[in-house]
């Protein structure tokens, strides 16, 4: 995933992409009649800062993924929640920022079944097994899917917040409003299977 973070005279945003999903990192300009926007594409950090955890109890993976009965031996009800982190550039005065990925594939009905795809602002030293029950640091906001591949969470408040506090990073976990449907049947959004 990513943030892609435009910059301008006038208007300044960012935006947080996962790189799995794209490995374009250098900036790239567009040019309206208002204004010159440069958009920043900040992958995310991958390894062991990242990953999925149950959402009820304590354990973890390395994939980006979220939704229900991973396995068979899953429990119903049990979600699973991915966790994400983006260093920081600095305070360039951001006013807007978009998490997003563009390799959505999913497996089963996760966005009929599940209800909304969020993205919270979390605060965590080291991604590990505990953080499955972490208490978010903000409000969460809805993703919305677009064109079927791709989702677009608009985290600017989360980045925002984060500068001013003067973090060199911004964190979130990506969850479903409702953690699993207890139907046995997978529904999961994923958006690489097996390492971040």
């Amino acid at each position: 995933m990513e943030i892609v973070k435009p910059t301008t005279v006038l208007f300044v945003g960012i935006a947080l992409i996962a790189a799995a999903c794209s490995s374009a990192s250098e900036p790239t300009t567009t040019t309206s009649t208002a204004q010159t926007r440069t958009t920043t594409a900040i992958a995310n950090q991958g390894g062991t800062s990242e990953g999925h955890t149950p959402t009820d109890f304590p354990g973890t993976g390395p994939g980006l993924f979220v939704g229900d009965n991973l396995n068979p031996s899953f429990p119903d009800g049990v979600g699973v929640q991915t966790y994400l982190e983006f260093a920081l550039p600095g305070n360039d005065g951001a006013t807007a920022a978009v998490l997003r990925s563009d390799r959505l594939i999913t497996s089963g009905t996760p966005f009929d079944d599940l209800g909304a795809l969020v993205a919270e602002p979390v605060v965590y030293d080291m991604f590990g097994p505990d953080l499955f029950d972490l208490r978010a640091v903000g409000p969460s906001v809805p993703c919305a899917v677009v064109g079927g591949t791709a989702v677009e969470c608009d985290v600017g408040t989360a980045v925002q917040n984060a500068v001013v506090a003067g973090l060199s990073s911004v964190q979130f976990r990506l969850r479903f409003e409702i953690p699993g449907d207890n139907d046995g049947v997978q529904d999961l959004a994923m958006f690489y299977r097996t390492d971040s």
